[in-house]
């Protein structure tokens, strides 16, 4: 019996291992197709967070002031960040807005499909430093896995700390689990950042 229950397990390493070297040499593949096919981002994409972050993404949408902006975070439809906007001379109708995120993995999730039905295969992601390796990564995932791609710009912060390896690699798995089941475990820990 013993002997059975060591084959499940070598299978079933076996077959997981399989399923993500096969995960992680797609993603490339689809990232490096849409690259050629849209090699400049066609939208702005920026992470609830901090004001500085918004107004970071309204100077720079002054560069680029045909790109929509995409607002994602339970709490970016406030009018001070409207504001932000709206000082810049951004118009209202480039303006969109995901606010059923509360963290990082469900910013790129909850955002994915309506990117992609609008036909934005590659955006610029606006975040703060310290948070954009752990963006990156996610957005490696889910955004790879349906050949979209992210150009990352980050915001300066001085004096905080790159998050850590351990956030990156547990929010990585997280957004492997959605891939697969369409789950973030967002609701396992409600004070998850």
């Amino acid at each position: 019996m013993s002997q059975r229950l060591s084959v499940g397990q070598k299978f079933w390493r076996l077959f997981l291992t399989t399923v993500l070297v096969i995960l992680v040499g797609w993603i490339p593949v689809q990232i490096a197709i849409a690259r050629l096919i849209v090699p400049l981002p066609q939208a702005i994409v920026v992470l609830e967070g901090h004001p500085h972050r918004m107004t970071f993404a309204a100077q720079f949408w002054q560069q680029q002031p045909q790109l929509d902006i995409w607002l994602s975070g339970i709490g970016v439809d406030n009018p001070g960040y409207r504001q932000i906007f709206q000082n810049a001379g951004v118009p209202e109708s480039q303006l969109y807005f995901e606010v059923r995120s509360t963290d990082t993995v469900k910013n790129f999730t909850d955002m994915r499909e309506e990117l992609v039905a609008r036909g934005l295969r590659h955006v610029y992601l606006i975040t703060s430093d310290y948070h954009i390796r752990r963006s990156w990564a996610i957005a490696f995932f889910v955004f790879g896995s349906r050949g979209m791609i992210i150009t990352p710009i980050a915001v300066p912060s001085p004096g905080v700390s790159s998050e850590s390896p351990e956030r990156v690699f547990r929010d990585c798995l997280r957004s492997i689990l959605w891939i697969f089941t369409g789950y973030s475990g967002a609701d396992l820990n409600p004070n998850l950042p």
